[in-house]
């Protein structure tokens, strides 16, 4: 777990605030589309309005369903894609404003671990390319960087006979290890792990989080880290931010989310996970319907068309607040009102 002392988080400055950061993207209709609804674009509204703080040293959990907007969010956090509106500032710095010069710089404070260990790494590259790329732009000479390359495989796990390896000659699990220590190699202070062992064997899971652990603690990291099971979740994380189609419903400190959950689609997502303690089981709960399209948002409540716990016609009229309902734990729901 992260260093970071949960009691003192409000003494703390945040390393990254993101503030009502908004992200749509647009797509073109079809011409028949165009004639029928009378409309160019499509608007897919993938994070509406979000705010959160990540704290020096600790992990923030970003966990919900696939396609609620936990990439797209961290790769805003980043600005590997623009804010449509919003601001992310980093160190009190407001990031979206930053020249070319300046995002450079910040590029060496943040990076990014990738999903996909298959699909982060070019093919046709070896590792000594792969990690040299990110090590010259810090300048130094050859042989520096070649002390850099052996010690950052060392570091991760790797022999220095992969050097001259390329990305297909490793399993995934290797190729995810050369992967974390290329966002390293820039000596950064925050990274985004965006689902960094969901595409791993649950063997193979255990060794990357334990390594990601150890590497927080030596190099005094701080992430986001993103990710669909809440196992791995509750396992790495300080506190957890729930999401749901663009917004976030609830965020509390990970003991206090997992023992006292109170927005119901969290409820639901605890229900659902698996426990050999009978004692620790709790009653599944069954989501009716599926994930309503970006597109086309319901109105009032994100989660109302398939909430089991609705209030009356406020929840479909009516977008609730995120307020904080216990101290620390913010709940975005008309139940508690």
């Amino acid at each position: 777990m992260a260093a970071v002392e949960k009691e003192l988080i409000k003494n703390v400055k945040p390393l990254v605030k993101i503030d009502g950061i908004k992200k749509y993207f647009t797509k073109k209709r079809s011409f028949l589309e165009k004639k029928l609804v009378r409309t160019d674009d499509i608007i897919v509204k993938a994070v509406d309005d979000v705010s959160l703080e990540v704290y020096p040293g600790e992990t923030l959990g970003l966990v919900g369903e696939s396609g609620c907007g936990k990439s797209t969010l961290g790769r805003v956090v980043l600005r590997l894609h623009e804010p449509t509106m919003g601001k992310v500032t980093f160190g009190g710095d407001d990031i979206t404003r930053y020249s070319k010069q300046q995002m450079k710089q910040f590029r060496s404070n943040a990076q990014i671990i990738f999903q996909n260990p298959y699909a982060s790494l070019n093919p046709r590259k070896t590792v000594r390319n792969i990690l040299s790329v990110p090590l010259k732009s810090q300048g130094g000479d050859f042989i520096k960087r070649e002390q850099e390359i052996l010690h950052l495989l060392d570091r991760v796990g790797l022999n220095k006979r992969h050097i001259d390896s390329y990305p297909h000659q490793f399993s995934g699990g290797q190729r995810q290890r050369i992967g974390i220590a290329r966002a390293l190699a820039m000596q950064p202070k925050f990274i985004v792990a965006d689902e960094p062992v969901s595409a791993l064997d649950v063997s193979v899971q255990a060794q990357i989080i334990n390594l990601m652990q150890e590497l927080q603690e030596e190099y005094q990291l701080t992430y986001l880290f993103i990710a669909h099971d809440l196992s791995v979740i509750n396992y790495v994380s300080d506190r957890v931010a729930v999401m749901y189609l663009g917004k976030i419903v609830e965020l509390a400190t990970t003991e206090e989310l997992f023992m006292h959950p109170l927005h119901p689609y969290t409820k639901a997502l605890l229900s659902a996970i698996p426990y050999v303690d009978k004692s620790k089981r709790r009653e599944r709960i069954l989501l009716e319907g599926s994930v309503p399209s970006p597109i086309n948002p319901p109105s009032g409540c994100r989660f109302h068309t398939r909430c089991y716990q609705k209030k009356g016609k406020i929840c479909s009229e009516e977008i609730p607040q995120l307020k904080e309902a216990a101290p620390g734990h913010m709940v975005s729901c008309h139940l508690l009102d």
